[in-house]
């Protein structure tokens, strides 16, 4: 199939203005020969030319995708090249690459980007020591992904800056676009945006005269791909096409035997034949002519255009371990003689007068280690100079220390901030978040190794930096860094929950350092970008992507992908807890004497009531673990289970206490508001680290650093209590004042400025709460302005004020659920705290579907004051999907091998073989695997093994089935087995069954007889009862 050639029409002056200019051209009779500004791409580097320090002469430049690192190559008037430094251009996983004169006008600087980055940033590289403080620039285009720098695009004289053109590809549709920026004095600014109908791959400036102006050129990808050629003045679009290209094509481009005007070689990596296309000037329309084909013996990895005297240059063929040369007199392809080094080719940087620099690496290496300036003569090749690369890291260009929001050896999502270069090797990190101060060694030498430790200042700490981590950040656990230091985001996005697996719909919301930061987001990559205002709902598998804006420094985020997966049906067997290098492994001692662990059931949070104090305590929704946590009253808990806010001092029961937060992780204790009016309840609202407060006659919003901001809503002075929809932030609330404009519950719009009073009919309705999707209120009746601690019976509401059940019919005084309920996390059930039938007690109420409760189920709790408050029902995190492989140990003992990996990875198989190749053959290793503190291990004798022998895990899965118990009596004896498999479990036993009774756990150690775990209990005379069951946390 034959290539389509089109031209495209455009406006009539300008072809008027081609043709004088290719009229022109014929009489200058040459073009610029210089190659300043092409950049060529292989899979690992950008390899570009440009002038980078004001000498006159053509430099090469060798970017790394990977860590961003430039290594220029300064060349003299002899053809030498003088390597800098690696130089941090700050950017990993580069995408884009543009030369051009964006910061001076005597010298060129280097443009990077990559579509996560989400803004280009332009690098002085004229010092041969370190790089210059990036500039940084944002387009409107999201997710910049290719670059090429332009002189004069719009025509006429212009200034003596060049253009920069961004292709962008996660715009709303049509998602691909391209964005022209101009120069001025450091200053950038747009110069149009133009659409364009696929991924805008290879581009690169095509100039048709001496100090003519620039087009653009480069490959729009699809099943097959098609060179597109832009023009920006006048009306700016497509100038002409060559379509029906092969997939993953690529080009270069250049002239011939003093042609005018160029011609385009295409060739597809990996293949063998190259097709040259004659550009031509028709009557005044540029277009493409018939094509010359040639075909090569071996593979290409890449073709260069080389420019050479009087608009003749060749193109360099690339192979696997050489170079060959074309030329094309008369029209005729003639091949040079190749040139073969011994080691392979990586890639090739064109200077000018037909010299180039050969970059080759040894055979296995994929980024470039040696250069050599060579010259062509149409048949050979002269060596001018060679030499060596530096390294693309050094010790000054990698980062070693890493700065988080939190502890990331406890916290499962630590959220990264920056990251910066202490040579040689950092020690300690502290004074955050105030200040930051590191203690570092050097790194004198194999022979002497680090030494002469000292401390500095890098500088003021970025916002959000409350944690540091250094290379030696445990005797045990040393980290090490190649990527080059990460500059803080510009505004610094929270996603909850983190991106995981999930058993079903989940509430996504977003949270920023500053409050006048902005979020957009879509869930999909053919939605529309949307700006954040309240917490949306996920039900199927989604990938969100989102990114902050900050208006008034003009600067836009990094664009981040998360990714959830959610099950159709009901979470199934739990995941062992796998996180990621930043997340930590085992965690560190925490010195917190009621520490507590959330359920994945759901844990409640309640309070009691003693004199003037109370306590607060914690109890599973299953009923297992009643535990104290503190003193004080009236707790709740942030969504995300970190903080819980309570009252506490003065007397809180009537409204006189203080605001006081625990960190549920550390157990420290803060108090952040101190009251000199009255509080009678708070609640958190959507981003976890803010109270909205009843306070003074008013409803705030309280920060964790004790900052109170006045909600718009200010209806009645004696509106209490507000709880917050977990869905849309909507606040419902109460008032028992008798005189109040709207007295009883009211439920705000969700700006949160207007209140809408619910007509209920029902007296002292009070004490609102949100069932978790948001559409349903529970509340209690009976209480009034002289107390709101006398509530009696439940009653459940529409969100919209309809259709009020009443759920319970208790009598009067001492019966009764005072301060209403709560919902459980899967709304099937409502908790509270009161009194049934005389007894005191933490309360579950099932719900059926017609919204009726049947008989109210107490928890055994632990017995002690009166229960008097349910807060919160907080439940523990998904479990994180596995991010890497578990690591496998081998030790020596005096006469075993002991192969070990520990007991966080559940479900692998031990496997052996007697040699590790592709078809190799793996044996099961039959356990049972002997747990050994935090392993499992294998033994296998010395006399067993063979002469060599290799190990390996496999993951085999989990159980689906839950553990099975099994009980025999032996001689006064009483012996409970139940599978190894069931790692993880505790046994927990109690004398009977009724819920009054806690479960404790029975003590180990388990011992491990044959498949089955064994615990062995002496039977006693004295009981005639015991259950056992086993439980995993």
């Amino acid at each position: 199939m034959e290539p389509h050639r089109r031209a495209q029409s455009v406006d009539s002056m300008f072809w008027m203005r081609l043709v004088l200019l290719l009229c022109a051209l014929l009489m200058i009779g040459g073009i610029r020969q210089t190659e300043a500004g092409v950049v060529y791409e292989t899979p690992t580097e950008f390899l570009a030319s440009g002038d980078f320090n004001a000498d006159g002469n053509i430099d090469v430049l060798v970017l790394d995708k990977a860590t961003g690192n430039a290594r220029v190559g300064y060349q003299d008037t002899n053809g030498i090249l003088y390597w800098s430094a690696p130089l941090v251009t700050g950017l990993e996983n580069a995408t884009g690459c543009a030369i051009g004169r964006f910061l001076q006008t005597n010298r060129d600087a280097v443009a990077v980007t990559s579509p996560d980055l989400n803004r280009i940033k332009l690098v002085d590289l004229s010092n041969t020591n370190v790089a210059g403080s990036p500039v940084v620039i944002t387009t409107s285009g999201l997710g910049p992904h290719s670059l090429v720098g332009l002189k004069k695009p719009l025509g006429g004289v212009g200034n003596s800056f060049d253009h920069l053109l961004s292709a962008s590809s996660y715009n709303n549709l049509p998602s691909e676009r391209l964005d022209l920026t101009s120069f001025s004095l450091g200053a950038s600014s747009p110069a149009g945006q133009f659409n364009e109908n696929g991924i805008f791959a290879r581009p690169n400036a095509l100039q048709l005269g001496t100090n003519a102006f620039d087009f653009a050129m480069g490959l729009v990808r699809g099943t097959n791909d098609t060179l597109h050629i832009w023009q920006f003045t006048n009306s700016p679009g497509l100038l002409t096409t060559y379509s029906n290209l092969p997939p993953l094509s690529d080009y270069a481009v250049g002239r011939f035997n003093g042609e005018t005007l160029p011609r385009v070689a295409f060739y597809v990596p990996g293949q063998s034949n190259i097709s040259i296309v004659q550009l031509t000037n028709i009557s005044g329309a540029l277009s493409f002519g018939t094509s010359i084909a040639i075909s090569l013996t071996n593979a290409i990895e890449g073709v260069y255009y080389v420019a050479g005297t009087n608009g003749d240059g060749s193109l360099q063929v690339q192979f696997g371990d050489g170079i060959q040369g074309i030329r094309l007199p008369g029209n005729s392809p003639i091949l040079g003689a190749a040139y073969r080094n011994g080691s392979g080719a990586t890639g090739l940087v064109p200077l000018t007068n037909d010299k180039f620099a050969l970059l080759t690496a040894p055979t296995g290496t994929v980024t470039s280690v040696h250069a050599q300036v060579m010259q062509y003569n149409g048949n050979g090749y002269t060596q001018i100079s060679a030499g060596d690369l530096p390294a693309i890291s050094s010790h000054t260009t990698r980062a070693n220390v890493w700065l988080f929001q939190k502890e990331p050896f406890v916290s499962s999502a630590p959220g990264f901030i920056a990251s910066l270069s202490s040579p040689d090797w950092s020690t300690l990190v502290t004074g955050l978040p105030g200040s930051l101060n590191v203690r570092k060694e050097s790194d004198a030498g194999a022979s002497t190794g680090l030494g002469n430790a000292s401390t500095n200042s890098p500088g003021a700490p970025p916002q959000g930096a409350a944690y540091g981590v250094p290379d030696q950040y445990l005797d045990s656990i040393s980290l090490f860094s190649y990527a080059s230091p990460r500059p803080a985001e510009p505004v610094v996005v929270t996603i909850t929950p983190p991106p995981a697996s999930y058993p079903g719909p989940i509430q996504v919301s977003f949270s920023t350092l500053n409050a006048s930061d902005k979020v957009f987001y879509r869930t999909g990559p053919t939605n529309a970008w949307q700006q954040y205002a309240a917490t949306f709902q996920l039900t199927n598998d989604t990938t969100v992507q989102y990114y902050g804006t900050n208006s008034s420094a003009n600067s836009r985020s990094s664009l981040v992908s998360a990714k959830y997966l959610l099950a159709s049906n009901n979470k199934g067997p739990e995941q062992p807890l796998i996180v990621d290098p930043f997340a930590g492994t085992n965690n560190p001692p925490i010195f917190n004497t009621n520490q507590v662990t959330i359920s994945y059931n759901g844990t409640i949070f309640y309070s009691r009531r003693s004199g003037t104090t109370g306590s607060i305590w914690s109890i599973d929704l299953d009923g297992a673990g009643d535990d104290y946590i503190t003193s004080g009253i009236r707790p709740r808990v942030s969504h995300d289970g970190q903080w819980m806010a309570f009252l506490r001092e003065g007397n809180p029961f009537a409204g006189q206490g203080n605001i006081w937060v625990r960190n549920l992780v550390s157990g420290l204790e803060q108090r952040i508001l101190v009251n000199t009016n009255s509080i009678v309840s708070y609640d958190w609202d959507l981003s976890g680290t803010n109270l909205v407060i009843d306070y003074a006659c008013k409803l705030w919003r309280l920060g964790l650093n004790g900052s109170l901001a006045l909600l718009p809503l200010n209806e009645n002075c004696a509106d209490v209590a507000p709880v917050v929809n977990p869905l849309d932030g909507r606040l419902a609330y109460f008032n028992l004042n008798p005189n109040a404009l709207n007295p009883g519950i009211s439920v705000t719009t969700p700006d949160l400025a207007t209140g809408v009073h619910f007509n209920l009919n029902v007296f002292g309705a009070s004490w609102p709460s949100w069932s978790p999707d948001g559409q349903n209120l529970v509340f209690v009746d009976s209480n009034d302005y002289s107390s709101v601690d006398k509530g009696t019976n439940l009653y459940l509401v529409h969100s919209d004020g309809t259709g009020v059940h009443q759920m319970t019919r208790l009598n009067a005084a001492p019966n009764g659920f005072p301060h209403g309920a709560i919902w459980s996390p899967s709304g099937d059930a409502l908790v509270s705290a009161g009194t049934v039938n005389g007894t005191n007690g933490l309360y579950v109420l099932p719900l059926f579907d017609d919204v009726c409760a049947c008989t109210a189920l107490r928890l055994p709790t632990t017995p002690g004051d009166p229960i008097d408050f349910v807060g919160s029902i907080a439940v523990a995190a998904a479990p994180q999907p596995q991010f890497g492989k578990p690591g496998l140990f081998i030790r020596l003992d005096p006469n075993d091998v002991v192969v070990y990996w520990s007991t966080n990875y559940v479900g692998y198989v031990l496997e052996a073989t007697g040699n590790a190749t592709v078809t190799s053959v793996w044996s099961t290793v039959n356990g049972p695997y002997i747990p050994s503190g935090f392993f499992y291990e294998h033994r296998e004798p010395k006399t067993n093994l063979l002469a060599r022998q290799f190990f390996r895990l496999r993951f085999g899965g989990l159980a689906l089935n839950a553990p099975t118990l099994s009980i025999h009596v032996e001689t006064n004896q009483l012996v409970i087995n139940w599978s190894t498999n069931a790692t993880g479990f505790t046994l927990e036993s109690k004398t009977d069954v009724s819920p009054a009774t806690s479960w404790t756990t029975v003590s180990g150690p388990y011992t491990i007889s044959g498949s089955l775990m064994e615990k062995r209990k002496a039977i006693s005379s004295q009981q005639s009862q015991e259950f056992f069951r086993l439980r995993k946390p």
